[in-house]
């Protein structure tokens, strides 16, 4: 398997990356032996640039495209649950697949999406073991490195797993090519360690704006441990003996997400910003720093070639030349727009209408953006996904398909939910309903009270509650597939989308109910791999 990986991720280094502009302005470096570099410090800086670089990489040495957040993830993640539903089944194939549950070993973005992980994670096994003959570094920098480096290794490991349950783990760019699957066990020793160590090694921010701090450890550990314990308490199937979750103790995890969601609550001096829109904007970075802890960064600078991709789905359907609109080939579901009370803004602003010919515009900041119509109800066909805006194209560096914008992967709100659920899961359902209220707060239209929405969104069983609020928030987030996943609420929603209520849904609902098997909960390992690693085993139903 890797010996691919090797090929495209060892001999070169990439100097973009998915940090701050002023970051971003290096001279790219690129097939430079491993026997010449690693020998200063600032070498090792570019190399760690590199292993952050997978986060928003168009490709790696001409391989993928645009394979992780950057685009590729967005429809893999959100496609196909009870937000995202194919517009119709005529859109490009590789998309299409994602949204209608008939992807397979073969699908493109699957196996791309394989490699640029494990080129990532190479990449960062490279750098932390050369580092340590490193010399010169100012301060406590080389352990920072090493702790950046670990806490992305991790994820990668982490993001993996929950694709496909059990995965091969590199902790060392020695280790045989051909590993098999390891246990979601394994993988997740791992991942837990890699953040523990990021988290008792990083600092309160870092230095470069956009980078991973200790802060950003602790709510991946958060996120490790709820992910963990919530597969074991719902029964999430892993059809495979290594991906079973048997050997959870869900109590320790939920006690331990408990106690790094309060430090970052009480500590990290993240918050909710003002303006719940302003974090899904190309102009309001200074507002998304403070409330984002970890995002897949892009470029304002064109020759940079740092860009992210909303404008295949996830921003409203329009002109793209003269409103800033996408191809819309992704819509919301239904259900999506029905979670959402009238007073709450999130709905009209997640759920729009598309961006026609009207000239209505909003100044956010001084920066004019165009306004989707707003719709009156889901039965409409030019209802769109509208969490994502760009400005007007007028105003634009780059072309008008990329974005600078940063896309969330992880921020504060999701911090507060995963509060809320581990105070549920330890045994205070009290405080976990008022965690909740606190993320709604920020949402009420003006003439409305948060009671209102809590009222509205009461459900007997807290956890409906918890994930049904979960969607309202984080919608389009990439976190969806996995949270219907960890409940063990995928073949439910799935075969409880409405075929009669919604535009979209009467069109693509029947088609993702036929195509759906319970197992594909979990994504096949991609036959590329396989037929380069024969200790790989495939995932049932593939």
């Amino acid at each position: 398997m890797r010996h691919f990986i090797k090929n495209i991720s060892i001999l070169f280094l990439l100097v973009f990356t998915s940090c701050s502009d002023d970051f971003l302005d290096n001279e790219p470096l690129s097939f430079v032996s491993t026997d010449t570099f690693y020998k200063t410090p600032d070498q090792a800086e570019i190399a760690l640039t590199g292993v952050y670089n997978i986060l928003s990489a168009n490709n790696i040495n001409g391989f993928g495209n645009n394979a992780t957040y950057s685009r590729n993830l967005m429809i893999m993640l959100n496609g196909a649950t009870d937000e995202a539903l194919l517009r119709s089944p005529n859109v490009n194939p590789n998309y299409a697949v994602w949204g209608d549950g008939t992807f397979t070993s073969q699908s493109d973005f699957v196996n791309q999406s394989w490699v640029f992980f494990y080129a990532g994670i190479n990449r960062a096994n490279v750098l932390i073991e050369r580092i340590e003959d490193i010399d010169g570094f100012s301060g406590n920098r080389k352990n920072e490195i090493i702790a950046e480096a670990k806490l992305l290794r991790g994820f990668y490991h982490m993001i993996l797993s929950m694709m496909h349950g059990g995965i091969p783990v590199y902790d060392s760019e020695n280790l045989d090519d051909n590993l098999p699957r390891d246990t979601i066990e394994n993988v997740y020793k791992l991942v837990i360690s890699d953040y523990e160590f990021a988290y008792n090694n990083l600092g309160h921010r870092s230095e470069i704006l956009g980078r991973v701090n200790k802060w950003t450890a602790a709510g991946l550990l958060a996120k490790a441990h709820t992910y963990l314990a919530s597969a074991k308490n719902s029964g999430l199937q892993g059809f495979l003996d290594i991906n079973s979750f048997d050997w959870v103790n869900s109590n320790e995890h939920y006690t331990a997400a408990l106690g790094y969601t309060q430090d970052v609550i009480s500590n990290s001096g993240y918050q909710l910003t003002d303006n719940y829109d302003y974090l899904f904007r190309e102009s309001t970075k200074e507002q998304q720093y403070e409330e984002f802890m970890f995002a897949s960064e892009a470029s304002s600078d064109a020759s940079i070639n740092v860009v992210n991709i909303v404008v295949n789905a996830f921003i409203p359907q329009g002109n793209v030349n003269t409103r800033g609109g996408g191809s819309g080939w992704y819509r919301p579901a239904s259900e999506l727009y029905d979670k959402y009370d009238s007073g709450d803004f999130r709905r009209d602003h997640n759920v729009t209408g598309n961006m026609n010919s009207s000239t209505r515009f909003e100044f956010i900041n001084g920066v004019k953006y165009f306004v989707p119509r707003p719709i009156p109800h889901p039965n409409v066909g030019f209802m769109s996904i509208g969490k994502y805006r760009m400005v007007d194209p007028a105003l634009k560096i780059l072309p008008n398909w990329a974005s600078n914008i940063n896309l969330p992967i992880l921020r504060y709100a999701d911090i507060l939910l995963l509060h809320a659920e581990s105070q549920f899961f330890t045994g205070d359902e009290a405080g976990a309903r008022t965690t909740l209220s606190q993320v709604r707060a920020r949402a009420v239209n003006d003439g409305v009270d948060v009671s209102d929405l809590d009222t509205a969104y009461h459900r007997a069983n807290f956890v409906d509650e918890l994930i049904e609020e979960r969607s309202r928030e984080l919608c389009y987030e990439s976190w969806r597939r996995f949270d219907l996943a960890r409940f063990n609420r995928f073949t439910q929603t799935i075969t409880g989308l409405s075929t009669t209520r919604g535009f979209f849904n009467r069109r693509t609902a029947p088609i993702i109910q036929s195509n759906w098997k319970e197992e594909r909960v979990w994504f096949p390992i991609p036959l590329n791999q396989i037929d380069l690693n024969g200790n790989l085993i495939q995932n049932q139903g593939y």
